[in-house]
């Protein structure tokens, strides 16, 4: 039986889950999360290496975490994901050739990056030639080598980094490769970056990182009615965004919601474009369900605004629900793991890295 540790380090806080793989499906062992001081990662990116690791080191401790069998997520700009569609040739021989294949496709220099592939579909142009579509992953070496360099600062032995993407995918889709099923998105909103993902057939098909997230919601009523950003975040918790039949809050809330809500928007059609370019590009029909992660998304009715927005089923991936995961003895009341739920994908989609 395998335990693996998925490690995710956010923009607020580091997240660490044990999970074990059995006949029986997955178990979570163990989880921790010790939050991070403004300005430590911004973007997805660690800015200040000192204040990670002493959260690091923390989270290590009070949740008892093995140091061995880590998987590390990243998202950030400087991960690059591409379909690209190539003559057909045999995967070993794409992989000899595959900085030669991506150059073009790639804007990072092929040179500073690592690059990695996945094989999507085969299949034959009007005029008869074999073509093989790929997913093309590219991310910068310099800023995969600072992250392991964090981790491995405080004895952590990490056996690969994965892309957060991939996490979600694998932890909500596991093995699922029918080709039939119609494309799905997930969105997770984090409080830095915002992840666009449109998956099919279990396979990841599209990836955008966007910059507004969860934090520019607090910082617009920072800005526009001068909270300090503890009261920023109860006031978005509390109040949330305006949909048709919402109750006015009284002028305070209102104005509130008005921000919000206008924050919403704009990442309401940074979705929609992302999507749209996705469907542009394809043949296979429209989003069936969209699915939503993050703390970002437990904002009150944003949910149902992005559902009505873009005229899609969106439902949140919970991992506590039905039989997706086990709960073993974590140390944690179920109102604490209720609180995880929806920051608990990426951490547990590491942590089945190589068992599903």
């Amino acid at each position: 039986m395998a335990v693996n540790v998925g490690l995710d380090i956010g923009t607020t806080a580091v997240r660490a889950a044990v999970v074990s793989s059995g006949k029986g499906g997955p178990t979570l062992q163990r989880y921790g999360e010790v939050a991070l001081p403004p300005g430590a990662v911004i973007g997805g990116e660690i800015v200040d290496e000192s204040l990670v690791q002493g959260a690091l080191t923390r989270l290590w401790k009070t949740a008892k975490l093995p140091k061995k069998r880590v998987v590390l997520g990243i998202a950030n700009q400087r991960v690059i994901v591409r379909r690209v569609d190539l003559p057909y040739m045999a995967e070993d021989e794409l992989a000899e050739s595959l900085a030669f294949q991506a150059q073009e496709y790639i804007p990072i220099p092929i040179e500073d990056a690592i690059l990695d592939f996945i094989p999507l579909e085969e299949f034959t142009t009007p005029d008869g030639e074999p073509m093989l579509s790929v997913l093309v992953v590219a991310a910068q070496k310099q800023m995969a080598s600072d992250v392991l360099r964090v981790v491995q600062g405080i004895g952590v032995k990490p056996m690969a980094v994965d892309l957060q993407a991939f996490a979600l995918v694998r932890v909500l889709f596991g093995g699922d490769l029918n080709l039939d099923t119609a494309p799905q998105a997930i969105v997770n909103i984090g409080a830095g970056l915002t992840q666009v993902i449109i998956v099919k057939a279990g396979s990841v098909r599209f990836l955008r990182i966007v910059s507004l997230a969860g934090e520019d919601f607090s910082r617009s009523l920072v800005d526009g009615m001068g909270m300090d950003a503890a009261q920023a975040e109860q006031t978005k918790r509390r109040v949330g965004v305006a949909i048709e039949g919402l109750p006015s809050g009284g002028e305070g809330d209102d104005q509130a919601r008005l921000l919000l809500t206008r924050q919403a928007d704009a990442l309401i059609e940074e979705i929609r474009g992302s999507v749209d370019y996705y469907l542009s590009q394809a043949t296979d029909g429209g989003i069936a369900r969209l699915y939503v992660a993050g703390n970002g998304a437990r904002l009150p009715h944003l949910a149902n605004r992005l559902g009505r927005s873009l005229n899609v089923e969106v439902a949140p991936i919970r991992m506590l629900d039905g039989d997706r995961l086990t709960v073993g003895k974590v140390g944690l009341s179920e109102a604490e793991l209720a609180q995880a739920q929806p920051v608990l994908p990426v951490p547990v989609g590491l942590a089945l890295w190589g068992e599903v």
